[in-house]
C-alpha cells in the first residue's frame, strides 16, 4: 500500500511547490466608510455620495464585482447602492465613491440639515469579489459619526489676506 502511495506523492509535491503562494494564502477584503458628502446644490444624479475603503491586505489584486449597501443618517433611512461591475483593488488601500440612490422618504430639506455638523451614520452591506479562490462574498457593517461641510481653514493661514502671520 505504501509503494502505491509513493508515485502519487512524488507526482503532487513539484504540482504544490509550483501553485502561487496566494492561492494557498488568501484574506477576504475589509470595507470601511471613508467620508459620506451631502450636497444638495448639485444637479447631479445623486446628492448623496459615498466614499469607501476598500483594503486588501493579499499580495495580488482582486476585482470588486457587486457592491450593495444602505445606509441610515442620524437613525433616518438616507439611501441605498446595488451595482453590478467590475473595479479592480490593487494591494493596499483603494477608496470607491459611489454616488446612491436617496430613499422615497429623503426630502430636501432633510438631505439640507445634514449638510453641515457632525452626524451619526451606519451602513450595512456586502460586496462580491473576484479572486483566485472564485466569488467571495463579504459583509461590511460600521457605525460612528462624521464631520460634514467644508474643510475647515487651515491652522496657519492668516485671518487677513494682507495681514502677516
Amino acid at each position: 500500500m505504501t509503494r502505491r502511495r509513493l508515485p502519487i506523492l512524488c507526482c503532487l509535491l513539484p504540482a504544490m511547490a509550483c501553485t502561487p503562494l496566494g492561492v494557498w494564502v488568501y484574506e477576504d477584503p475589509q470595507v470601511t466608510v471613508d467620508r459620506v458628502r451631502v450636497d444638495t446644490g448639485v444637479r447631479a444624479v445623486s446628492p448623496v455620495v459615498v466614499a469607501l475603503a476598500v483594503h486588501n491586505p493579499n499580495d495580488f489584486p482582486v476585482s470588486a464585482t457587486r457592491l450593495e449597501f444602505l445606509l441610515v443618517l442620524d437613525d433616518l433611512p438616507i439611501g441605498r447602492l446595488d451595482r453590478a461591475g467590475r473595479v479592480s483593488v490593487p494591494k493596499g488601500v483603494a477608496t470607491v465613491a459611489l454616488p446612491i440612490e436617496t430613499d422615497r422618504g429623503t426630502t430636501p430639506a432633510r438631505l439640507e440639515a445634514l449638510q453641515s455638523g457632525v452626524h451619526r451614520f451606519a451602513i450595512e452591506g456586502r460586496a462580491t469579489f473576484a479572486t483566485p479562490l472564485g466569488k467571495r462574498k463579504v459583509r461590511f457593517a460600521q457605525r460612528g459619526e462624521l464631520a460634514f461641510g467644508p474643510p475647515p481653514w487651515p491652522a496657519s493661514a492668516p485671518a487677513d489676506p494682507g495681514a502677516s502671520p
